[in-house]
């Protein structure tokens, strides 16, 4: 290799190392800013319960020479029940029928203020890539029952996701719509946010939703959390 090559190539690894020292920077920044908001929100709740945040970990296995995966998800949510605390977990096992199409099947345990609620989930997504844009479509249908205040319940979430990978550049941003229906529109999910690669196992998560209902005003929730790959 002449003298040339090798400096060419030592100021394209200098410039390699200083984008990715930005990227981790404005990393670090998103995400001060985003747990600077959560707390806030938290705070804000005290005089206006249209202000929260959700904070999550979702866990994912996919079987050896196999369709079959499973998902485990744990949220923890600060405003939906104003001023009270709640969380539910999720476990899910489904199936990538094709490359484009996959099923799942969940189980669902939700500490609400006072009671518990059992849901059991039945979800169908399909996906289109083109390039580096990824365009889904999910229906996902919930029967909720809380035994202990003798409640039943049916929803039906329709999501429609918008997602773009940006080449050399470990952030996923996405456009998202999520409506709730069953006997008529219930409420709506908006979602701006981005997911951003660590590495091939851990990836960060962050968004805004703004939450429209039938007959309360709309509210605005932050989240943030950590996708992992197992």
């Amino acid at each position: 290799m002449s003298l040339e090559s090798c400096f060419l190539q030592s100021g394209e690894n200098i410039l390699w190392i200083i984008r990715m020292n930005e990227i981790r920077n404005f990393t670090a920044l998103v995400l001060l800013f985003l747990i600077f908001c959560l707390s806030v929100s938290a705070q804000e709740q005290e005089e206006n319960n249209t202000f929260g945040g959700w904070e999550f970990f979702e866990v994912n296995h996919s079987f050896k020479n196999s369709n079959w995966y499973t998902t485990f998800y744990f949220e923890h949510a600060n405003y939906q029940y104003k001023r009270l605390e709640s969380w539910y977990a999720r476990l899910i096992f489904g199936n990538k029928i094709t490359s484009w199409l996959k099923t799942g099947f969940a189980y669902d345990f939700m500490q609400e203020p006072g009671y518990i609620t059992h849901r059991a989930v039945a979800e169908v997504t399909g996906s289109l890539k083109q390039g580096n844009l990824t365009v889904s479509l999910r229906e996902r249908y919930i029967h909720s029952w809380s035994p202990e205040v003798d409640e039943w319940g049916n929803v039906l979430r329709s999501r429609l996701k918008v997602q773009y990978t940006i080449p050399e550049s470990p952030f996923k941003p996405y456009l998202a719509m999520e409506v709730f229906t069953w006997d008529g529109w219930k409420k709506t999910r908006h979602y701006v946010g981005t997911a951003c690669s660590i590495n091939e196992h851990f990836e960060i998560e962050g968004y805004y939703v703004y939450y429209t209902f039938v007959n309360k005003p709309a509210e605005h929730v932050l989240g943030i959390g950590l996708n992992i790959a197992i």
